[in-house]
């Protein structure tokens, strides 16, 4: 049968052209592949979130969330759903099924919203907003803008100049931003003057809206033409406003809006601040679509602030805070520094073995081909260059040479001793290995088929490595089978040089001759060698329980986060203080800051309604990795014990930035967590209490927090109903009066000089000192026109309630979570896992993983099904080939063993058990099969050349020949993929933490399997088909059997 290396020698011509339409459709897409840090891992979920200004927690969950959730379960694609409701928000959270577009259910869910508007509180604030969720929420790049002292204008210029430029760039989502400040028209009403002249407040705010509006008519006929009509009834200036009558006092004299209210064109009170070095900062940030470029968008982004600074003469001054561009380009460039300096040295390996620049160069230009091959599938595949698809490229470069040295070293077998010319011994060569290289190649293949299939967040992390894998892989196939005989004509000369043998080929010679030497023995003593091997992977096993796990390693990308909580109770003013005094001790901790942008009073979570005045969120970003001594990792802890030995009455929370703040947005949080379950808040909150104080005592646990507390104190007005009824007083006017009063709230637009304003109307009494007699300064009309005070009509106390409600499908939970020094939770979760043994939750409580936990028990399953997967279809592709059912086995055996290279390779780098060293131990299935291949493979070649039958030592003589003849190819092999990894085990760099255990558990996996299949494998074999051929009579009966 004819092998495509026959027609790649005959039809040079093709070969050509087919290499000149490789490299332009393959360096076509490299230009125009997309760049980003990681491919998106974005749950399909979608967000409602409603704002209810005033409303207690418990308000928010009865009269919102419920009435949201009951109708949301019974979505179309439903997967589950989660909820917290705080003060004055309800946010949302519904997954979908993995292979759901949430882009598509938005306006199922927003149909949805607009059904139950007749049944949510007149009061929310506009309507509940649907959008889809996930990490890509996050911003690309963060920058201040600084124009003068005038925030106002600045924040003007922002939103109305730089803003709509932003937004031009192709794949920008969406521009926030955060510390600029407003204008609106205020009305304040005076509470004494309302009730002096007997105007309640209800009324002046149905006036206000009903005063100041226009409305289209329709159409109409002017002088036989049909014209468009609307009414013009809107308010021109803060004058009209002033002068608009909103009543009558008792003696009927006119009361205008100026009489019972101050009426203002300004800024509303502060809430929440940006700060940096003690100066008021306004930042911008950008975040781009799950299909931008981040590297495209963030230079186009600058371009245009380089532009605006330079047109105003530097009048506007800009600050980058964040960049995630740079720590893109890094990470990738650290991939990318250990992808070379691995083909370098794997390269540096052929040479020696094969001491012939011309072969050298031959298997070298395997590479740049094969990933031109990889490219064009990429883009085909809508792969995009990130640190999780270059890593799998990197990991790919030792195995794509594979191939292309098992070809050439069989046909230079044929072509070194001049037995047989150029053109012969390709084609001997090639018809002897072809079959071995394609099953080979298949088998490393077939592995990594299950991932590429897997769903969820586990699939999103681990396809973009599993396809660029299989890609370059097929790829490297193609070559080694059609171009490489194809350079091979090329180069080599019609008679080979003589080459004296150097210390390498020496070396394996003496190697090749110790290890038929050894292999004989082992043969002889084939029990042993079994026991031995069998009782080195148990003990390796046992050993492995020492290794941490963890979800995916902790990644150092420069930045990280730090949030403060003080009691509540802290004014925005008391807060600004102590987070100065905070940002202080953080510049003299670390001196390797880079930046540092400080949000007081709004906590740091995007969406996160009111503003919260006893809160402040510190983004801290690190001079790069390079440029200093400490990782992020080391620097986390020191920074939280200097803040909490320095600020007393401050809860202290960190987190790291980069990749691991992503995983953390998807799996809600990260770190520990563990969810209780229970109708009773009693019961649960009293269970997560003692939980929280047993995980404080665990030296691994940074920081512990429940997702609620019982510190929030409420002022309730509570009426008395029947009273109000007889008065023919409606509890929704009482309420909304009291709303208006104490909250305040908007109410239309009002156009001055051009512009356009929000109207805001409050009274004095917002802020004020509450009291009881302050309810006498209320009043509200009865069904009889008369005005009646609210301290008639209620009762005024105060009462502790929860500051958050949190549901999971409806029911209500506490979260319990920890940051740890750490990603490995294995010590933690151990800790508490007995502590509950010993002390049970109560009655009616339940309990469930959470944080990096349920993401480890949800991903272990699945990656156990690849697992098992991968291995039957290397069993399948290894039947296939042999046309035998026995041997196969044999070959799969050696598998186990990589375990024992795997584990030393962790606890040697000190990395845990994660998705990512998973992922390694599943390559290798693939990987290490090769080497069985390889041996079982020409050692049946051998066999089928003996007609004469053999004896037991002529058939252990034959099996040790043959695999000695096969261990310079294995060694080849071998070496060059395990070389072509070390450098990425060995990364350092921005990301290099994430992909490292992938080169640590592929070398050490394959070093201690190939050195134990090497002994093992054959012992195997001759073992079983010795037994074989004495089933079927075919063994010689010369005196050797029991050999």
């Amino acid at each position: 049968m004819k092998t495509p290396a026959e027609f790649s020698i005959n039809h040079p011509v093709i070969l050509s052209m087919l290499l000149i339409v490789l490299f332009f459709f393959g360096a076509f897409s490299l230009q125009n592949q997309n760049i980003e840090f990681m491919a998106p891992i974005n749950l399909p979920s979608v967000i409602v979130y409603t704002v209810y200004p005033g409303a207690s927690a418990q308000d928010v969950e009865q009269d919102v969330t419920k009435i949201l959730e009951n109708n949301f379960v019974t979505l179309p694609n439903y997967k589950s759903m989660s909820s917290q409701s705080t003060d004055s928000l309800s946010w949302i959270t519904v997954t979908y099924q993995d292979d759901c577009d949430p882009y598509d259910q938005l306006e199922e869910i927003r149909y949805r919203i607009s059904t139950l508007l007749d049944e949510l509180p007149e009061s929310i604030s506009g309507q509940p907003q649907a959008l889809v969720g996930g990490a890509s929420m996050l911003p690309s790049i963060v920058f201040s803008v600084d124009a003068g002292e005038d925030v106002g204008r600045t924040t003007d210029y922002i939103e109305n100049t730089l803003r709509p430029k932003i937004n031009q760039v192709p794949s920008v989502a969406e521009v926030q931003i955060s510390g600029g400040k407003n204008l609106h028209v205020n009305v304040r009403l005076r509470a004494d003057d309302l009730q002096s002249k007997g105007i309640p407040a209800l009324q002046v705010y149905q006036l206000l809206q009903n005063s100041n509006s226009t409305l289209p008519l329709g159409n109409a006929i002017y002088q036989g033409k049909s014209i468009g009509m609307r009414y013009e009834g809107s308010l021109d200036s803060l004058e009209d406003l002033r002068n608009l009558t909103v009543g009558a006092d008792d003696r009927g004299t006119i009361v205008r809006l100026e009489d019972v209210a101050d009426v203002t064109l300004s800024y509303p009170p502060e809430k929440s601040r940006e700060e940096a070095n003690g100066r008021s900062l306004i930042l911008v940030s950008v975040t781009n679509r799950s299909d931008g470029n981040i590297v495209k968008i963030n230079t186009a982004i600058k371009k245009i602030l380089e532009k605006e600074s330079k047109a105003t003469n530097g009048a506007v001054k800009f600050n980058m805070i964040l960049d995630y561009s740079r720590t893109t380009m890094a990470s990738l460039s650290t991939v990318v520094r250990s992808g070379i300096s691995g083909i370098i040295m794997s390269m540096l390996i052929i040479f020696l073995f094969l001491m012939d620049a011309r072969a050298t160069l031959i298997i070298g230009l395997s590479v740049p081909l094969s990933l031109l091959f990889t490219f064009l599938g990429m883009q085909i595949s809508g792969i995009s260059i990130n640190l999780m698809s270059l890593s799998g490229l990197v990991a790919a470069l030792g195995m794509i040479v594979d191939s292309s040295i098992v070809m050439i070293e069989e046909v230079y077998r044929y072509y070194i001793p001049k037995t047989l010319d150029v053109n012969q011994s390709i084609i001997r060569g090639s018809r002897e290995v072809t079959m071995s290289i394609i099953a080979s190649a298949l088998t490393t293949i077939v592995v990594f088929f299950p991932i590429a299939f897997l769903n969820g967040l586990v699939g999103m992390i681990l396809k973009p490595i599993a396809i660029t894998l299989i890609y370059a892989l097929a790829g490297s196939l193609v070559v080694a089978v059609v171009f490489v005989p194809y350079f091979m004509k090329l180069f080599m000369t019609p008679v080979p040089k003589i080459q004296k043998e150097n210390f390498v080929q020496r070396g394996i010679k003496w190697l090749e001759n110790k290890y038929k030497e050894m292999l004989s023995w082992c043969i002889s003593n084939r029990g042993t060698v079994i026991v031995f091997s069998v009782a080195l992977l148990f003990v390796t096993l046992a050993v492995s329980s020492s290794l941490g796990m963890s979800f995916l390693p902790s990644t150092d990308n420069n930045d990280f986060y730090m949030t403060l909580e003080f009691p509540k109770g802290y004014t925005l003013s008391r807060t600004t203080e102590k987070a100065r005094l905070a940002e202080k001790v953080l510049r003299d901790t670390v001196p390797e800051i880079e930046n540092l942008v400080n949000s007081i009073g709004n906590g740091g979570g995007f969406g996160a309604g009111e503003a919260q005045s006893n809160k402040t969120n510190f983004h801290i970003v690190l001079v790069p990795v390079s440029e200093r001594k400490r990782s992020v990792q080391q620097i986390i802890p020191l920074v939280q014990k200097a803040v909490e030995d320095s600020i007393p009455d401050v809860s202290v929370t960190m987190e790291n930035g980069g990749f691991d703040k992503l995983l953390g947005y998807a799996s809600g949080g990260g770190g520990y967590g563990l969810t209780l379950v229970c109708e009773d808040m009693d019961k649960l909150f009293a269970d997560a209490e003692r939980i929280k104080a047993e995980l404080d005592k665990d030296p691994t646990v940074l920081s512990s927090q429940l997702d609620t507390s019982f510190d929030t104190d409420n002022v309730t007005i509570e009426t008395v109903q029947d009273y109000m009824a007889s008065q023919g007083i409606a509890s929704t006017e009482a309420g909304f009066t009291s709303f208006i009063l104490f909250n305040g709230t908007d109410c239309g637009k009002l156009s001055v000089n051009g512009e356009r304003y929000n109207v805001h109307i409050e009274s004095d009494l917002c802020g004020m000192s509450m009291t009881p007699d302050v309810l006498s300064n209320i009043q509200v009309k009865s069904l009889s026109g008369e005005l009646v005070d609210f301290s008639n009509i209620s009762d005024f106390s105060i009462k502790r309630t929860l500051s958050a409600i949190n549901h999971s499908e409806r029911a209500k939970t506490i979260t319990i979570s920890a940051k740890l020094i750490s990603e490995d939770t294995t010590p933690v979760t151990r800790h508490i896992n007995e502590y509950l043994e010993k002390n049970p939750l109560s009655e009616g409580v339940e309990s469930k993983a959470g944080g990096i936990g349920e993401l480890i028990g949800g991903t272990l399953p699945s990656m156990m099904r690849a697992l098992v997967i991968a291995f039957f279809l290397v069993y399948t592709v290894m039947v296939i080939q042999f046309e035998r059912f026995r041997q196969p086995l044999i070959i799969l055996l050696g598998i186990p063993f990589c375990a024992i290279g795997v584990v030393l390779g962790l606890l040697a780098f000190g990395s845990t058990l994660s998705l990512v060293s998973l992922l390694g131990i599943i390559s290798l299935g693939g990987i290490v099969v090769n080497n069985g291949i390889i041996l079982v493979d020409y050692m049946n070649q051998q066999r089928a050349l003996n007609k004469e039958g053999f004896s037991a030592k002529s058939f252990s003589r034959l099996v040790s020949e043959s695999s000695a003849t096969r261990v310079r190819p294995i060694l080849m092999t071998t070496l060059t993929t395990m070389l072509g990894v070390v450098p990425m085990a060995f990364a350092k760099g921005e990301g290099a933490e994430l992909y490292a255990p992938l080169g640590q558990a592929i070398a050490g996996g394959l070093f201690t399997s190939t050195l134990i299949t090497l002994v093992l494998i054959p012992v195997l074999y001759y073992s079983t088909e010795l037994k074989r051929m004495k089933k079927n009579n075919l063994l010689k009966n010369d005196g050797e059997e029991n050999a």
